[in-house]
């Protein structure tokens, strides 16, 4: 009697790169757009902005950005 090789399924994960330090960046699930992550190696925040390829840059935190200019025109 001869055994079957039984073959578990398992994704590979997704990578992305780094914009600071280039490295490898791997997501286990589909990444979505905005998703953030810290790279493995220097710590960044990263968010996804491109899904084909996965596209990676810095995260942005717009919680303080209240769409007005930070200066008075009278001072130009």
């Amino acid at each position: 009697m001869t055994m079957g090789t039984m073959t578990t399924s398992k994704k590979k994960p997704v990578l992305g790169a780094c914009p600071e330090c280039d490295a490898n960046v791997a997501f286990t699930k589909t990444p979505f757009l905005g998703q953030k992550k810290n790279c493995p190696e220097c710590l960044s925040e990263l968010e996804v902005i491109g899904l084909s390829p996965i596209e990676l840059d810095w995260a942005y935190d717009y919680s303080g950005f209240d769409g007005e200019d930070d200066y008075d025109a009278e001072d130009y």
